[in-house]
């Protein structure tokens, strides 16, 4: 996050552009709106993998900081399965 909020300090330019919070809110509708129940996003069959995977390492709270850890984790075990 500090990349994002000082881009200077990492070398970075600043490119973040002004919305107006009325079309965030109306984009965020739409986006509502079109996705529909997320558990359609996947097929049952790797629904029941990811779930077993995410068990099989010990269900970890997932947050920003160890997002991309669950998931290397989970794609190993998911690929001993195939």
């Amino acid at each position: 996050m500090n990349a994002f909020c000082n881009p200077a300090e990492f070398l970075g330019i600043p490119c973040k552009i002004p919305v107006p919070l009325d079309a965030v809110e109306e984009m965020r509708r739409m986006v509502i709106g079109e996705t529909g129940p997320r558990e359609d996003w996947v097929s049952n069959d790797f629904s029941k993998i990811a779930n077993d995977a995410y068990m099989q390492i010990g269900s970890p709270a997932l947050t920003l900081g160890n997002a991309w850890e669950v998931f290397t984790a989970m794609s190993n075990v998911i690929h001993t399965f195939s």
